[in-house]
C-alpha cells in the first residue's frame, strides 16, 4: 500500500475527529479510503451515462468574494433551466440548478464545479431523456 499525504483544512480534521470519536472505529486512512471508492464509482456512473438527460445538482459552498459557480452558471446557461441560490446561516450558500441538455455539458458543469475550492458538498441527481 503506497502512503500518501493530504492538505486538510483545521476544520475538516476536527469535524472527521470528532465523528470518528462518537461512532467509528476506523482510522482516518480508512475514512479516505472510503471516500475515494464512493468518488471514483460516483465517477464511473457519471461516465456511463450518454445522451439527452434531465438532472438536478445541489451545492453547498461557502460564500466567496469570486464566485466560480456564477461564472459556471453563465458558461453553462445553455443547460441550466432554473437556478435557485439561498443564504444560509453563516457563511454558507445553498445552490440548486435543473440542467436539461446534453450528458457531455453536464460533465463539464459537474467538473466544474468539483474544482471550486469553496464547494463544500455536491450531489446531482440524473433521469436519462427516452
Amino acid at each position: 500500500m503506497v502512503i500518501v499525504s493530504l492538505s486538510i483544512p483545521d476544520e475538516l480534521l476536527d469535524e472527521l475527529d470528532k465523528i470518528m470519536g462518537e461512532a467509528w472505529h476506523a482510522s482516518r486512512s480508512e475514512v479516505v479510503r472510503q471516500a475515494l471508492h464512493k468518488y471514483i464509482s460516483e465517477y464511473k456512473e457519471l461516465e456511463k451515462v450518454k445522451g439527452s438527460i434531465i438532472a438536478t445538482i445541489t451545492v453547498l459552498q461557502e460564500k466567496a468574494e469570486r464566485n466560480e459557480g456564477l461564472r459556471l452558471q453563465h458558461e453553462f446557461d445553455d443547460i441550466i433551466t432554473q437556478y435557485l441560490h439561498a443564504h444560509l446561516a453563516g457563511n454558507s450558500c445553498l445552490e440548486v440548478m435543473v440542467v436539461k441538455g446534453d450528458s457531455l455539458r453536464l460533465k463539464g458543469l459537474i467538473d466544474g464545479l468539483k474544482a471550486d475550492r469553496h464547494v463544500k458538498q455536491l450531489n446531482f441527481f440524473i433521469m436519462e431523456v427516452a
